[in-house]
């Protein structure tokens, strides 16, 4: 079986290590950029290696990552997140972030009424009795909850934090969604962490596995312009070449699947997906050349909706010695009449972030040595909110596998990319070891 991989981010180089290691399966994994890794794109500018958006890995212990660990046989050190320097900034007070029973207990942001009503949320979450994952959105449970403002206020920014969305969207996540993401998490034994030297780990593990077997070929500034049935097989244009394929694993953002699939019989099966929503945030990432300050490792600024990591204080691999590297994140909503709006929105955005960077981490425009900032990165396909639908591995009456951040699967973000591709590979694996013919042409 051929197979050809269209997309050389997490989810395709995923799809392409498992599949590598079918011994009846040949392919070709085709990527548009010059670098792999989609969003995952790692570089490294004057000492310092920067990752496009956030590399935090949600629950290790419980994350797909660790079952790819053993599966793939891949190799990476991880290192978590100091709980206890965590923060959340409300009405310029500062107070630990209540992420466990210790640092609920220590948050001031929660009178101790309001910690026992949270801390019996967290339980119920945990035992996977709370009611939350019969409602169709956290607005509408919130909307019926007896709880206290200070109550509702923290679950809205705990899903903001982890979801990287507005609250506006926040209040839009399915509830059994969140139900289920924060069972894996408050079970999680390492909630937060970082995989050593970032995601590039990753990424060259899946590649050279996928090189190493032999049998698949990368083709890399290759992007695919065309696709046709013909002669029983998925012929594939690209700007260097014209390829016959047995199938094909589509690993790219599902408003590019549309534009790709546009004028094909496959069109009509797309149009539930043509109006889902990316999430998009604002990455402001600063390494300086010193360390300026160090007062926690995150704070998330609850009244303006925007954080900063010092990500160098859990990986110390991405800067020079004696360096610092903080990045900002803000939340972005994107509901504008016109572009000047948007325009000055995000202004407004970029103003309050380095404000938050002036008072936390003071000398810091003095000590810059590398800066970028990215207004509107997208870090994720599709939103999980209401409204939005989630691509499945296989769509009814289509020959092709999909999978990604966009597509259905275990977890948020890069979780759900890893996930949809190992289901998508298993997927393929199973039907090449039954040599079935039928899964050609449908």
């Amino acid at each position: 079986m051929k197979i050809a991989v269209i997309g050389g981010g997490l989810a395709g180089l995923t799809a392409a290590a498992y599949l590598s290691e079918q011994p009846t399966v040949t392919g070709v994994l085709f990527e548009r950029s010059p670098q792999l890794g989609g969003r995952a794109f790692t570089y490294e500018k004057a000492g310092f290696t920067l990752n496009y958006g956030a590399h935090a890995v949600y629950g290790l212990d419980r994350h797909t990552i660790s079952v790819m660990e053993k599966e793939l046989q891949l190799s990476f050190g991880s290192r978590q997140v100091d709980k206890r320097k965590v923060m959340y900034e409300k009405h310029d007070q500062l107070s630990p972030a209540p992420l466990d029973f210790v640092n609920l207990m220590k948050t001031d942001i929660l009178s101790p009424r309001q910690k026992m009503r949270f801390a019996a949320e967290i339980t119920a979450i945990i035992t996977n009795i709370h009611q939350l994952k019969h409602y169709p959105t956290l607005g509408h449970y919130l909307a019926d909850s007896e709880a206290d403002e200070n109550v509702k206020e923290l679950w809205e920014h705990l899903v903001c934090s982890n979801f990287f969305i507005t609250p506006e969207d926040a209040r839009k996540v399915p509830g059994h969604v969140i139900s289920k993401y924060y069972h894996n998490l408050f079970l999680s034994q390492r909630p937060v962490n970082y995989i050593l030297g970032s995601w590039a780990v990753i990424t060259n593990q899946l590649k050279s596995k996928m090189e190493q077997s032999g049998r698949w070929e990368l083709a890399m500034q290759e992007g695919v312009d065309g696709i046709r049935y013909e002669g029983g097989r998925y012929v594939l244009t690209t700007k260097l070449r014209e390829e016959s394929f047995d199938n094909i694993v589509f690993a790219m953002p599902v408003q590019q699947i549309i534009k790709l699939l546009n004028d094909t019989p496959w069109e009509p099966f797309m149009t539930p997906y043509a109006n889902n929503k990316a999430t998009e945030v604002m990455v402001y990432d600063v390494g300086l050349s010193q360390v300026v300050a160090r007062p926690f490792s995150y704070i998330s600024d609850m009244n303006n909706k925007l954080f900063i990591t010092d990500v160098s204080a859990t990986d110390h691999t991405l800067v020079p010695e004696g360096g610092q590297l903080l990045q900002g994140v803000a939340y972005l909503s994107d509901d504008f009449d016109t572009e000047q709006e948007r325009k000055a929105y995000l202004d407004e955005r970029t103003a309050r972030m380095e404000a938050l960077f002036d008072k936390h981490y003071p000398g810091w425009r003095d000590a810059i040595a590398v800066k970028r900032v990215s207004k509107k990165a997208m870090v994720q396909s599709v939103k999980n909110i209401a409204g939005n639908k989630l691509l499945p591995v296989r769509i009814e009456n289509m020959p092709f596998y999909f999978c990604g951040d966009g597509c259905q699967g275990k977890g948020e973000l890069a979780e759900r990319a890893f996930s949809s591709a190992r289901d998508a590979a298993a997927k393929l694996a199973s039907a090449a070891r039954a040599g079935l013919p039928e899964l050609v042409g449908i």
